[in-house]
């Protein structure tokens, strides 16, 4: 089993907003919804997806990793933000989440893949992919989409995106 930082779990409570019962949620992993955001503060994964899928008993949990990865800003990704923002170019960015990954979570790993097309980020994550593993690749993806636009001079949309899981029932918000 890994872990993720609590961040995450906080960022992911923060925008769901009142359509869930915060505290409690929170609670369900151990935070307080009054306590400190420690970005050092890890989670078991299987908290964490719990975490999601309890969310997922008060609202609609579709958009929610859309709406996670907008929100997500470089400053809170402490030294891995700092070299995202630094590295030359988003080819940089992404290969030092490739190399540093682990600052972060140990259940998700990166790959940068060359292809005659351009380059693939790749996220791999073992494991049956129940509804709170498939919200948080989710919330990755849409993390690095929203962070890749923050730092790029250059309008950034990717060209192509692929899931291991079956696609939600409504796609329009993924579409976007």
């Amino acid at each position: 089993m890994g872990q993720v930082t609590s961040l995450f779990a906080r960022k992911v409570v923060s925008v769901a907003g009142d359509a869930i019962h915060a505290k409690s949620v929170l609670a369900s992993v151990g935070l307080d919804v009054d306590g400190e955001w420690d970005p050092k503060h890890m989670l078991e994964e299987d908290d964490y997806y719990g975490m999601i899928e309890l969310m997922s008993e008060q609202m609609d949990i579709t958009p929610l990793p859309l709406i996670v990865g907008e929100a997500m800003r470089p400053d809170e990704y402490g030294a891995l933000g700092l070299a995202w923002k630094a590295a030359p170019n988003l080819l940089g960015s992404f290969s030092r989440v490739e190399r540093y990954w682990r600052l972060w979570t140990s259940f998700s790993q990166y790959a940068l893949v060359d292809t005659d097309e351009g380059t693939l980020f790749v996220e791999n994550r073992a494991g049956v992919r129940l509804l709170g593993m498939r919200i948080s690749i989710e919330a990755d993806l849409a993390s690095g989409v929203s962070l890749s636009r923050q730092v790029s001079p250059r309008g950034f949309a990717p060209l192509e995106v692929n899931f291991r899981h079956a696609a939600t029932r409504i796609t329009e918000h993924h579409e976007a």
